[in-house]
């Protein structure tokens, strides 16, 4: 292959994959932004009388459309927490409440199951709409973004168990708010790595079968590697396509377009696919 071509052709290669790279990393990036800062928020009736901004919420037993403060005996049902001011309110007029079940919000907390920092889950407390640390498998209603003492904090004293009054801490802070089902390291039996359990139990939404783990995992290595093997083998035969015939090198970039639609298209399908095994 003449240098001046096979010069051309890797340049423009490379810059083809590197801006395939910037989009995707632009892409991701204003994904997550917008993860991260948008709180989406759905209205609901309430018969509560103290709904203060921030509270934790869940379903009414038996009904679709109301919510009540959530606690420790209503943690199965948790919805999300009461919005203020949030991003994207989906209802009319004649629902009293909005709660936010996406998003980052300010949410209640406190140190009741011990000092909440950031990344610990959040769960329901005895208090009514106010969360604490999850340290047990439970229902949790997201991620805690930061450290309870860096919020301004109040201090309340409570009954405890024994019937001792104890005192605690409460006060706001940032939550990505994300309901889903917590599985706590000791009572996990799963063979896989902690962070894959975690992902697939945040995709899903639950506890998912360490199998299904481990076929959506599998079916996703195939689908990189089939990937690798058709982006070398297209890359080896352009160059010497372009080496035998220089002239090629317009139906070779064709090929090469041709060849990144069908990329695109087994990374949906596999992206899918493992959705679904994870899901259902």
């Amino acid at each position: 292959m003449p240098v001046p071509y096979r010069k051309i052709f890797i340049s423009r290669l490379l810059y083809a994959c590197f801006s395939l790279l910037a989009f995707l990393a632009i892409f991701g990036s204003s994904s997550i932004y917008a993860q991260n800062a948008a709180a989406i928020s759905q209205g609901f009736t309430t018969s509560e009388t103290n709904v203060a901004a921030g509270a934790l919420m869940t379903m009414k037993t038996g009904s679709t459309s109301t919510v009540e403060l959530a606690n420790t005996e209503r943690v199965e049902r948790l919805i999300g927490v009461v919005g203020d001011n949030t991003l994207l309110e989906l209802g009319d007029q004649s629902e009293n409440v909005q709660v936010v079940t996406s998003g980052v919000a300010q949410v209640l907390v406190s140190n009741a199951n011990g000092e909440v920092r950031a990344g610990d889950k959040i769960t329901a407390s005895p208090i009514e709409g106010v969360g604490m640390k999850a340290v047990q498998s439970v229902q949790v209603i997201g991620i805690a973004q930061a450290d309870l003492n860096s919020s301004q904090i109040q201090t309340r004293t409570v009954q405890a168990a024994d019937g001792s009054q104890v005192q605690i801490k409460i006060g706001k802070i940032a939550v990505q708010v994300n309901v889903t089902f917590y599985v706590a390291p000791d009572d996990r039996s799963s063979f896989l790595p902690a962070f894959l359990q975690d992902f697939a139990n945040a995709v899903s939404g639950r506890e998912v079968s360490p199998v299904r783990v481990m076929i959506a995992a599998l079916i996703l290595i195939l689908a990189f590697v089939s990937i690798a093997v058709l982006l070398y083998s297209t890359v080896k035969s352009s160059i010497i396509s372009i080496g035998r015939n220089p002239l090629s090198e317009k139906a070779v970039r064709k090929s090469i377009f041709q060849i990144g639609g069908t990329v695109v298209g087994i990374l949906l399908l596999t992206l899918i696919t493992i959705y679904l095994i994870l899901t259902t």
